[in-house]
């Protein structure tokens, strides 16, 4: 068996480049628990190419203040893991310059049935979204920028 060092894979904050949603995948299936899940959810945002308000986006760059966000992914995934049938939850948020259609963001739930890992993934995006601190500067066509958080 390998080491058992990529089940020590943390929730929080990574530079893009450093984690794969495989890896992840890899450190939900090494839980002692997971003998207990029936499913694996997961779910990755990606730069899409206009902003809220529909102004064509070209590239993005994302930035955090690690260690707050790195707290508040913590609790959320702490928090999630104790709703019923959960076995785990893992929220890595990327971080850099990234271009259209580039990951951003993994969500991995590993669940006793699909119907609270379902739930669960969808609560965790919506809380990730309001709690974390993490900014995005989006990057338009017409060589403007905006930082929004």
């Amino acid at each position: 068996m390998e080491s058992n060092e990529e089940f020590q894979l943390k929730s929080g904050i990574y530079y893009k480049g450093e984690v794969k949603l495989e890896s992840i995948i890899e450190s939900i299936k090494r839980n002692p628990d997971i003998k207990k899940a029936g499913s694996v959810h997961t779910f990755t945002g990606i730069v899409r190419d206009s902003s809220v308000n529909g102004k064509p986006v070209i590239s993005m760059k994302i930035d955090a203040y690690d260690e707050l966000a790195n707290k508040s992914i913590t609790i959320i995934c702490e928090s999630l893991k104790q709703e019923e049938g959960i076995i785990d939850v893992k929220i890595i948020h990327l971080k850099g310059d990234f271009d259209l259609s580039e990951d951003l963001v993994y969500v991995v739930v590993a669940s006793a049935h699909r119907r609270e890992g379902f739930e669960v993934i969808s609560k965790a995006v919506e809380m990730y979204k309001k709690e974390i601190a993490v900014w995005k500067r989006e990057d338009f066509s017409d060589g403007s920028s905006e930082w929004i958080h």
